[in-house]
């Protein structure tokens, strides 16, 4: 038997392969882990509305850790189950500059996907939200009455810029003295969330509730946000296409995600030989 008892998953860069699925190899891995009574969790940056998809591909019961660890989302009951959102003063002062000085915006509310600009974006995510069942759909929200939005829980604000240069140079003059963790996804793209918030807090805190030790829980990731939970699981994977500063935070390097990684960790590593 494996004493390990959990396999937290990031999703875009690990889980998913280069055109957004889910291998036939690392499916089967994750179901055999499964059968061996070890829990299966996807921990994201993305809404929940995006990552549900996928959860439902693989068919599992656990909740889901999403907006970089913002909230914990529950797919079989469809509510969040626990969550710290951006806290509304500051966030409204970020706004006004935001549409002062234009820039895209992304936001991650309780009922769908906020926008200001990103069209390319939209257009992506309205193009697979379209193949969904109804029941799967993503909610995509244009950006009519901020305000309105401001009095229900925000969980991320993602800004972007195509010019990662105006980017950066708007968070050093304008995000930099506010409370809010940031997490650069991309140069072009920052994640913004209540301080506190992060992949391996929430991740503690739902290994607690199910009375798991950190120790016993394998955590695979490829960027910036997924260190957090290789600071404090038993077992930390980075994806062969990390950065070789995410590599040296894990105890263990795998294939890229386009070749079965997960899938080779488990064999290796994780599943009774």
């Amino acid at each position: 038997m494996s004493h390990y008892q959990a396999i937290a998953l990031d999703m875009d860069g690990t889980l998913l392969t280069r055109d957004h699925r889910i291998s036939s190899a690392t499916r089967a891995a994750l179901a055999q882990a499964r059968a061996h009574d070890i829990k299966v969790l996807l921990v994201t940056g993305r809404h929940f509305m995006t990552a549900r998809p996928f959860h439902h591909e693989l068919a599992l019961d656990t909740p889901i850790i999403c907006s970089n660890g913002a909230y914990l989302y529950d797919p079989l009951q469809d509510q969040i189950l626990a969550g710290d959102p951006l806290s509304v003063a500051p966030l409204r002062a970020l706004l006004a500059e935001v549409e002062a000085q234009q820039m895209e915006a992304q936001f991650h509310l309780s009922d769908g996907i906020g926008y200001i600009g990103c069209e390319e974006y939209v257009t992506r995510i309205q193009s697979r939200s379209d193949k969904l069942p109804a029941h799967l759909k993503i909610s995509l929200l244009p950006a009519e009455d901020i305000e309105a939005w401001l009095q229900k829980p925000v969980w991320k604000l993602e800004l972007f810029s195509q010019d990662p240069g105006r980017l950066h140079r708007f968070v050093g003059e304008v995000v930099q003295g506010l409370p809010f963790t940031q997490d650069w996804a991309a140069p072009y793209a920052v994640e913004l969330v209540q301080p506190g918030c992060s992949k391996g807090n929430r991740l503690a805190q739902w290994a607690a509730s199910e009375g798991i030790a950190m120790e016993n829980v394998v955590a695979f990731g490829d960027n910036n946000n997924d260190i957090s939970m290789f600071e404090q699981v038993g077992l930390a994977v980075a994806m062969g296409n990390a950065a070789p500063q995410i590599q040296a935070h894990a105890h263990q390097v795998t294939a890229d995600h386009n070749e079965d990684g997960i899938a080779l960790a488990l064999q290796r590593w994780v599943l009774p030989s």
